[in-house]
């Protein structure tokens, strides 16, 4: 029996053998770990991984931006006048569950899900009654068949119309059974319609105007964003690993504005000019004597057409730079008192047949003056109640003739000569036609004196006036009081002045008697019985027509027919014996045969708002007291 081999023998042959083995191996392990080393570091330096390997593995990244809430626009007392809300666009995936009926051959499983159809359609009918349930079926089972996933259902809807559609058939099987769309976006509304729209403004991404434009930048907000990853599942969670800005609100604006001084001012002077097509536009201006607020600005107008219907198209208040006419004669008549030379309201004049030297008109007013009364001279405050050009045009000659500058100076200081900061951008430039200007001749100072050869808006015509209710201090107009988030006012805009003084004390008073005897005695009676006591000037000046407009006439403001655009305008202040508030109407006409007179629609715009204005506020109203004796009672036994 021969014995087993069962074991290597250890032998030096081996040994040798062994230690080659390991030798090699330890060499080709150090190689590869070297080769690992290298291949570490060309990574780290500078090896890039394709892009479309990276996708593959990695999941998708897409960044999130958070649309800020624009901050509202409030009326002084809080009411909202411009907010943003929530609203809804509704589409339907029409091809839910498509695929899964067919792949199971569930015939009936479709049939049940059109059926559902078909009682959505009635009810989407029922609540939105724009098309029959026909028309709605029609268009879910045509979006089925064209595999539609994307079908408009109503846009703008409100979160309890919202509310109401989720608990419709199918829609309320959620996203993935029903097919139900929401997609939500903030929608700028306008509480009060088009009341003081032009004043508010309105939001357009490539045309904004008024405080939606000016105060965007406090009202946007600031847009914040988040970068976020798609799961397995389909869904968007936020990426942890990037950077993420948060969004801020919009702050709230407070303005002047009075709601219901603006509303009442709004329908009176739509009442005045709703009816007459030769009417193309009227304004307002309520302004608060002491501080320059203003509470009511209305910008009524049409188109190019008299059909068109009135609308706020556009700021006339602040934009419209023209020859306002006699309501300009008591800027001459507030020069003349400061500087001395009209010393007195019943200072005269002679009357010349309404003649002045040097190329001035004819003003027939004081021919039929003279044969009226007889005589020959005529007192300034006379002048001033029927609005005669002649009277101011010689006091002007007169007195400033050898130094028109003087005057000019004048106008100058009462701010007609530019415009100011205003809390609305794109204020009308005034034109004045100083001496050493192109727009000098030798009838400047004269036309000039009763409301021509200058032109500035109506806001620097209100303002002017405002002076004068406030003894002579001038205030800056604005419109917004102040910047709020959540009720808390981050700044505050105060009253400013534009001039410390225009003129004297006395001389705001001597010029508002005039103003008086103009509403009780001159061209503005029909303000004479107002619930308030009114102060003011009436104006009527022809408008200069464009070249298109004058069709080869060659008088600038008459076209071919002889017909002229006129603007009528009151403009003053009341209570009269403590004035509170400044008030300015305009109406500007199409070319027209007719005259429009500061004295006649304008006059009885502001007779309406003024006695609304004293029904409104009953700090105007005496109280009531006892004037009889109550009897004294006695029980009965």
């Amino acid at each position: 029996m021969t014995k087993r081999r069962s074991e290597i023998q250890d032998t030096i042959e081996n040994r040798d053998r062994i230690h080659v083995v390991m030798f090699f191996l330890s060499i080709l392990f150090l190689a590869l770990g070297v080769f690992i080393m290298v291949k570490i570091v060309q990574i780290q330096a500078g090896y890039h991984v394709d892009s479309s390997v990276v996708d593959i593995f990695r999941p998708r990244v897409q960044k999130h931006v958070d649309k800020p809430v624009r901050g509202r626009i409030l009326a002084t007392d809080g009411r909202p006048m411009a907010i943003s809300a929530p609203l809804y666009d509704i589409h339907m995936d029409c091809t839910v569950r498509k695929q899964e009926f067919k792949d199971k051959g569930n015939q009936a499983g479709e049939e049940a899900w059109r059926a559902k159809a078909a009682e959505l359609a009635k009810k989407l009918s029922a609540e939105f009654r724009d098309r029959s349930a026909a028309d709605y079926e029609s268009a879910i089972l045509k979006g089925r068949e064209k595999g539609s996933r994307y079908l408009k259902i109503k846009n703008n809807i409100d979160l309890s119309t919202l509310n109401r559609i989720k608990t419709f058939p199918l829609f309320n099987e959620g996203p993935n059974k029903g097919g139900m769309i929401v997609e939500r976006h903030e929608e700028r509304i306008y509480p009060y319609d088009s009341l003081a729209r032009r004043t508010i403004g309105y939001v357009k991404e490539s045309n904004r105007i008024g405080l939606e434009s000016s105060f965007d930048h406090v009202l946007h907000g600031r847009e914040g964003y988040e970068w976020r990853r798609v799961t397995d599942r389909k869904t968007w969670i936020r990426d942890i690993d990037s950077a993420s800005v948060k969004v801020i609100d919009g702050d709230d604006i407070r303005t002047t504005l009075n709601v219901d001084f603006q509303d009442i001012a709004d329908k009176a002077l739509r009442e005045q000019i709703q009816a007459d097509d030769e009417v193309r536009a009227g304004i307002c201006i309520i302004m608060e004597a002491k501080t320059g607020a203003i509470r009511a600005m209305v910008n009524l107008s049409r188109g190019d057409t008299p059909q068109t219907v009135l609308w706020e198209r556009d700021n006339l208040s602040l934009r419209e730079v023209g020859e306002q006419g006699s309501v300009m004669k008591t800027v001459t008549l507030v020069s003349l008192v400061e500087d001395g030379y009209v010393k007195t309201l019943d200072q005269t004049l002679p009357t010349n047949n309404g003649f002045v030297p040097g190329g001035y008109n004819q003003d027939v007013h004081i021919l039929d003056y003279q044969r009226e009364t007889g005589r020959r001279d005529i007192t300034v405050m006379h002048g001033f109640e029927i609005s005669s050009n002649y009277v101011f045009t010689w006091l002007a000659e007169t007195y400033y003739g050898k130094k028109p500058e003087e005057m000019f100076d004048h106008i100058y200081s009462y701010r007609f000569g530019e415009p100011f900061d205003f809390d609305i951008n794109g204020m009308g430039t005034p034109v004045v036609n100083r001496p050493g200007t192109a727009g000098w001749s030798k009838t400047t100072l004269g036309t000039t004196a009763y409301g021509y050869s200058m032109a500035v808006t109506p806001l620097h015509v209100a303002t002017f006036y405002n002076a004068l209710a406030n003894k002579g201090r001038m205030m800056k107009p604005y419109l917004v009081e102040s910047i709020e988030r959540d009720g808390k006012v981050l700044k505050r805009y105060e009253p400013s002045e534009l001039n410390s003084s225009i003129c004297s004390p006395a001389t705001a008073d001597t010029v508002t008697r005039a103003l008086r005897a103009v509403v009780n005695e001159g061209t503005a009676t029909r303000l004479k019985n107002a619930k308030l006591a009114v102060a003011g000037k009436t104006g009527t000046a022809r408008v200069v027509l464009s070249p298109e407009e004058r069709g080869g006439s060659k008088d600038p403001y008459s076209d071919a027919y002889g017909r002229k655009k006129f603007q009528g305008t009151f403009v003053g202040f009341f209570p009269a014996d403590a004035p509170k508030y400044t008030i300015l109407v305009t109406v500007y006409s199409y070319p027209s045969h007719r005259n429009f007179y500061g004295g006649t629609k304008p006059a009885m715009a502001v007779r309406s708002i003024v006695d609304q204005l004293y029904a409104l506020d009953p700090a105007w109203r005496p109280e009531l007291t006892p004037t009889a004796a109550v009897p004294k009672m006695t029980a009965q036994k």
